[in-house]
């Protein structure tokens, strides 16, 4: 789950459509400040019918900070103040710290800090479709695919927003996340990326040995 936030909270951090896919991708990752929409996320089974859907918004803040918060079909909040990353399951009445810099090895979190020249060693970068109205279609494909989590990830863009992000994982597993109502560089809260566990909550601090 983390790791489909991240990628959705990096990719939504978007600008215009050039005409080099590697160029593409560094003005999209180049692109806003801060960013929030709602979302619908949902994985697919075999026969490509919608399983295990969820909802909610989220707010993501260049390079490390985003809060997500998933309203149905349960509460839940995961938050990174660019040091941790907290996830807060209420039903549970628990919190899980990880670090945040455990994350930088991985794709989400080389496409959240914009690194590029790293992404694209390790990934080929597509452009697969793009018409005159603004509808483009990436794809992401690792160059070693026994090493990576993903097998597969596809961007979506309409009007030079992203409004799709579909990801396959090396087991075949899909995930899907459609975004509504998204807005660049909106006003703030100062205390929006904090966190502060709720008293009496089990707390787990994940070292990530």
């Amino acid at each position: 789950m983390l790791k489909y936030v991240l990628s959705a909270c990096a990719l939504v951090l978007s600008l215009s459509v050039q005409a080099d896919p590697v160029e593409d991708l560094q003005a999209l990752l180049s692109g806003h400040q801060s960013a929030q929409a709602r979302f619908t996320q949902f994985s697919l089974n075999e026969g490509g019918n919608r399983a295990e859907e969820s909802s909610g918004y989220f707010i993501v803040e260049r390079p490390n900070r985003f809060r997500w918060i998933t309203e149905a079909p349960f509460l839940q909040e995961i938050v990174s103040d660019g040091e941790y990353i907290w996830i807060h399951d209420p039903d549970l009445d628990q919190v899980t710290r990880k670090l945040a810099d455990q994350q930088n090895n991985t794709a989400p979190a080389m496409i959240l800090n914009g690194q590029i020249d790293q992404l694209s060693q390790e990934f080929d970068i597509h452009k697969l479709d793009e018409d005159e109205s603004g509808v483009a279609l990436f794809e992401l494909t690792p160059l070693n695919s026994e090493n990576s989590t993903f097998s597969r990830i596809r961007l979506l863009f309409e009007q030079n927003r992203i409004s799709e992000l579909s990801m396959e994982d090396s087991l075949g597993q899909r995930s899907m996340l459609v975004l509504q109502d998204l807005e660049y560089d909106p006003e703030l809260s100062p205390d929006v990326f904090e966190f502060e566990p709720p008293e009496g909550a089990d707390v787990i601090l994940d070292q990530g040995f």
